[in-house]
């Protein structure tokens, strides 16, 4: 019996040093295959909100450090969103917050990183590689901690961090909010599960630092102490009475949010409001309840079938129990949770579920989001943690050995588990590509969701800002099928096809095709027929009136121009047309007047200084003509209409010389 007491020692720490290097080697395989699965990702640009928040933050870019330090009492006191307010409004007559996001730690980042990669976009995303690929690390970490099992912490983080709703947030730079939280809060957790086991205090003290830096960095952190309290209470020490586990299924929790505290208060002070606001808040509660089991239903199937992935997820807000599309996800999840049910006496499969369940719960706050984006792939970034390791579970309990031609079950585990990372890793370097740029985001959207009205709706303006109108009225009138009633896209459609003749105009006016305006005519009426207010449709109108057409008429094309301006008379592009029609009709004096007030308004209207030019022409001011029309040639060079007003320029600069005294 000595023998025996002698000699364990010795046989329990031989193969200590072997499990050592191959734990290592399997967490470098994991962090690789991670990498190399995302690595087709440097190749993409910006896109999607990357074009305005980081190309257009001018709190996120600054030129120095130190301007950057400068700008950290507007990111601390100032909702996420707060540089278009500067940008587009003034900031001293709006104060009140456009969105309820308060997350300046997640600002900090990005101005970190514009002070080192700039507008270089592969820097960004190699960033966010690397971010996620920290995430991976803490999910091995943790399961490896729970479970004990090398083997499933294994499966499950390499699944998480292939898995193809990772996409957008990896290959999106500011998709990245996600996994830059879960590197704060997976390590909080990973700390705290580690103070209950060891006891020390710096542990607990770490676990809430980082909570801290989580809830400052986005919303769904505040999910992490009610999953603590179902730890205490569900997963650990099973063993203890129910009252015996309530205690730090109390106590804990309260730690975490005592110290959210601080946030809240930050909150309260940027945004007026510490939780929710009614501004922000556009369903009935009971819709958002009735909505939510389809909405829960939508993620699980994205997860279990990661196909048709995009932006776009369209599901609309269910006003009644009798609609099946509440019925079927209902009865669905009860089936699911009935079969999930077994799994009960698994603590690994219980820290799953409830990781899975308790983290989804920020996100089905829908009164945050508009229909069109109520389910977004990025939003189970956490739970599908909790997805992943259940996957893991199955197949790693599961008898996979007895299905396949392989009796060996570790073998039969191993070769199921590869083809699953290589079904999922070739998924997902196809999804990459499809954030490639601004333009293919939006296509894509429009290849997989072709029956939803928004992505054409999107696609469509992202088109008119590359001048690709033809393509954009083609998508407005798809939108227009789907949703007829709305007047942005009616004016929008109508502004295109009067676009396009006058485009097609400007270089054989012969050649251009009547109907277009015909058309914008019908979208017009339409449009104001509904809304006799909406001032870009008058604007539109009065463009009709002003071409050489069976349609052309100055009088009631100013009508309409000043009409639209009773609207809206800070309207620099009315204001303009209205300058440019008197002009048209001999009226020089006002066309002056209004076409120098739209440059004023905007001074990115080009096509202001070609009229202001003919307008100078006829009042008799041939230098200042000169001037203006040498601007508009300057402002646009490749213009349609450039070797005829190149042509007018040359004419007006020989009147001039002609027109001076001879010396």
């Amino acid at each position: 019996m000595s023998k025996k007491k002698r000699t364990s020692p010795k046989t329990f720490e031989r193969p200590v040093e072997p499990i050592k290097i191959q734990r290592g080697w399997i967490i470098g395989l994991i962090l690789g295959v991670t990498f190399l699965t995302f690595a087709n990702t440097l190749n993409n640009g910006f896109a999607y909100d990357d074009q305005t928040f980081i190309l257009q933050n001018q709190i996120v870019q600054s030129s120095s450090l130190k301007e950057a330090v400068s700008k950290l009492p507007v990111v601390l006191t100032t909702e996420l969103w707060f540089y278009r307010v500067m940008q587009d409004k003034d900031p001293n007559k709006d104060n009140a917050p456009t969105t309820p996001y308060y997350r300046p730690t997640f600002s900090i980042f990005h101005m970190i990183c514009w002070q080192l990669f700039q507008a270089n976009p592969i820097g960004w995303h190699l960033l966010n590689i690397l971010v996620h690929m920290l995430a991976v690390y803490f999910v091995f970490l943790i399961v490896e901690r729970l479970s004990k099992d090398l083997k499933l912490a294994t499966i499950a983080s390499v699944l998480f961090a292939i898995h193809p709703l990772r996409t957008e947030s990896v290959a999106w730079i500011c998709g990245v909010s996600d996994p830059f939280l879960a590197i704060f809060m997976l390590p909080s957790f990973y700390l705290y599960v580690r103070y209950r086991d060891e006891g020390r205090t710096s542990l607990l003290v770490g676990a809430l630092g980082l909570f801290l830096f989580a809830a400052f960095t986005k919303e769904p952190a505040v999910a992490l102490p009610l999953f603590i309290g179902a730890y205490e209470l569900f997963i650990v020490n099973q063993d203890k009475p129910f009252r015996d586990r309530l205690k730090p299924a109390i106590t804990y929790p309260l730690y975490f949010l005592l110290v959210s505290a601080i946030y809240f208060v930050a909150r309260f002070y940027a945004l007026g409001f510490a939780v929710n606001n009614s501004n922000f808040k556009s369903y009935p509660v009971l819709g958002v309840l009735l909505t939510i089991p389809i909405v829960i239903w939508k993620y699980i199937l994205l997860l279990i079938w990661p196909v048709d992935l995009s932006v776009f997820h369209g599901t609309k807000i269910i006003k009644t129990p009798l609609d099946l599309e509440f019925i079927v996800p209902f009865l669905a999840l009860i089936g699911l949770a009935l079969a999930l049910w077994r799994l009960r006496n698994s603590m690994i499969a219980r820290f799953a579920l409830l990781w899975f369940a308790i983290n989804l719960l920020p996100v089905l706050n829908l009164s945050a989001f508009s229909e069109d984006f109520l389910v977004q792939e990025r939003y189970v970034y956490i739970p599908s943690i909790g997805f992943s390791l259940l996957i893991a579970i199955a197949i790693a309990k599961a008898p996979i050995e007895r299905w396949f031609p392989l009796k060996n079950r570790l073998l039969a585990q191993t070769a199921l588990t590869g083809l699953l990372v290589m079904m999922l890793a070739a998924k997902s370097l196809a999804q990459n590509t499809t954030w490639k740029d601004d333009l293919t985001v939006w296509t894509h959207g429009v290849a997989v969701a072709s029956e939803q009205s928004m992505p054409h709706y999107v696609l469509a303006h992202k088109l008119i800002n590359v001048g690709e109108f033809e393509k954009a009225a083609y998508h407005l009138e798809e939108f227009l099928k789907l949703s007829p009633d709305n007047l942005i896209a009616t004016s929008n459609l109508a502004s295109t096809n009067v676009i396009m003749y006058q485009n097609a105009a400007a270089q054989n006016p012969g050649a251009a095709d009547r109907a277009l305006l015909e058309r914008a005519l019908e979208l017009c009426e339409k449009g104001l027929a509904k809304q006799r207010d909406f001032a870009p449709l008058w604007d539109t109108l009065g463009t009709i009136y002003t071409f050489e057409t069976g349609f052309k008429n100055y009088d009631r094309a100013i009508a309409c121009f000043q009409r639209g301006l009773g609207y809206s008379p800070d309207n620099a592009m009315i204001t303009f047309h209205l300058g440019g029609t008197l002009t048209k009709k001999g009226d020089f004096e006002n066309g002056v007047r209004h076409l120098q007030i739209a440059l004023e308004l905007d001074p990115r209207l080009a096509d202001a200084h070609k009229f202001l030019a003919y307008a100078y022409r006829g009042r008799g001011q041939l230098r200042e003509a000169v001037d203006a029309l040498s601007t508009y040639l300057k402002l646009l060079p490749n213009a349609p209409d450039a070797s005829k007003v190149a042509k007018d320029l040359q004419d007006f600069r020989a009147q001039l010389s002609a027109s001076s005294p001879q010396s």
